[in-house]
């Protein structure tokens, strides 16, 4: 019991900081995906079709 107490107390730290990392890149996508969807609003409105060169591609 006492060593997996202290495995759990050692890895903590490290699985907090695996979930910022993880919580950061996804806000990080969404804020892409929000980026994308303004810019294809933007050029219906104008009436425009996007030749390509503007686009967002990474994810």
């Amino acid at each position: 019991m006492i060593p997996t107490l202290l495995m759990t107390l050692l890895l903590l730290p490290l699985a907090l900081v695996a979930a910022r990392v993880g919580r950061r890149r996804w806000i990080r996508r969404c804020g892409v995906a929000r980026v994308r969807a303004g810019l294809a609003l933007f050029h219906h409105g104008l009436g425009d079709v996007p030749t390509g060169r503007h686009r967002l591609t990474r994810f």
